[in-house]
């Protein structure tokens, strides 16, 4: 029975089924290759279940609560006045839409322009799910490991032929902390992640992508703000909590080809120049 990155990382976390272990334990004492790839995903355990344990929601704010509360108790007070029918029916339609405006608005202030649709990428939907359990104590005190950085960044060359490389954010006042290898769909997937001085990480994601070039476009997924972009053969997205036009213009930095290398020879594709 065959195996792939998600079996090795089962195994690594502890988690593969016991009869599926003896099949990869054999991988490893037979395979450098395999052997280094699992010491690669256990040097990357991060403490997910603490860190989203820790974690609070937001409030509600109090403005939108009371804005909406007014808007609903005005309409309320003219559907009473008014006959029943397609009138009302059209009135209560457009207090609908005027609470979702100011929602929107509150929310997500100066979000003219930024993409509000459903549609979203499997892969960039299933990066926003695994930055989900992601909070700034998870990546905190990981200590970012140069040699093993390069290693990462040089297998995905030479194993994936994936040629990316890791841009220092350090003027964004990012920190670099890890680059780890992913798979979606049997695909390779690149994640950078960073932290801010203040506030939740922020991750840069990477994979193939054939389709035309495209410029960056902010969308939100839930609570994450998101900004993807292609080119060169490869999607990119970067994936935070924080403000999203301040993770657009980081996106139209780093894809126009400004940010600096930290890791990654000029062999190496740039990461966008689509800005």
């Amino acid at each position: 029975m065959g195996f792939d990155d998600r079996d090795l990382l089962a195994y690594a976390d502890g988690q593969l089924a016991p009869e599926r272990r003896g099949e990869i334990e054999a991988a490893i004492a037979s395979s450098a290759e395999v052997a280094r790839r699992v010491t690669a995903m256990r040097a990357s355990a991060l403490p997910y279940a603490a860190a989203f344990n820790a974690q609070t929601l937001a409030p509600v704010p109090r403005e939108l609560s009371q804005r909406i509360a007014a808007i609903v108790s005005a309409e309320s007070h003219r559907q009473q006045r008014r006959r029943s029918g397609w009138p009302g029916l059209a009135a209560a339609f457009a207090a609908g839409v005027l609470c979702c405006a100011v929602a929107l608005r509150l929310l997500f202030p100066g979000a003219a322009g930024f993409s509000m649709t459903a549609q979203v990428e499997p892969w960039i939907k299933a990066v926003a799910d695994y930055q989900q359990l992601y909070s700034r104590a998870t990546v905190k005190h990981v200590t970012e490991d140069p040699q093993l950085s390069t290693r990462i960044i040089s297998d995905l060359s030479t194993a994936d032929g994936l040629n990316v490389f890791v841009p220092d954010l350090r003027a964004a006042g990012l920190s670099f902390k890890r680059v780890q290898r992913l798979s979606f769909h049997e695909r390779p997937v690149v994640q950078m992640v960073y932290l801010p001085e203040q506030g939740e990480p922020v991750a840069l994601c990477v994979t193939r992508d054939a389709r035309p070039d495209e410029k960056p476009h902010a969308q939100q997924i839930g609570e994450l703000s998101t900004v993807a972009w292609r080119h060169g053969d490869l999607g990119y997205v970067l994936v935070g909590k924080g403000s999203a036009q301040a993770l657009l213009d980081l996106g139209r930095h780093i894809a126009s080809g400004q940010a600096n290398r930290l890791y990654g020879g000029t062999g190496s594709s740039p990461v966008g120049a689509a800005a």
